[in-house]
């Protein structure tokens, strides 16, 4: 199961995730991001050093906020996946489309 903790400073809204991020949970990644938005954060970060596992429901909620972050002038980077994680991003060409530290 997925879980996240969702920390705003100022503009930049923080979403550290942890646990399995799996077709059940995805929806916490949209939900999350939402939320910050909706409290007026321009810069997003998702913090992924508790990821142990991502699927492609998942990677669809990354793809959509980053969509919507292009479409709307806002920022968005994902950091601290772990080697397992960023092969996923490789993989399915996520790697050059996000900005992945």
């Amino acid at each position: 199961m997925l879980e996240a903790k969702l920390t705003i400073d100022d503009v930049k809204a923080t979403i550290a995730l942890s646990g399995r991020a799996d077709t059940i949970s995805s929806e916490c990644v949209t939900d999350e991001y939402e939320k910050a938005k909706a409290e007026g954060c321009s810069e997003f970060e998702f913090s992924l050093k508790e990821v142990e596992y991502i699927c492609s429901a998942t990677l669809r909620a990354f793809l959509k906020a980053q969509k919507d972050c292009n479409k709307n002038g806002l920022a968005m980077q994902i950091t601290g996946a772990s080697e397992g994680v960023k092969d996923v991003f490789e993989l399915t060409g996520f790697s050059s489309i996000m900005n992945i530290s």
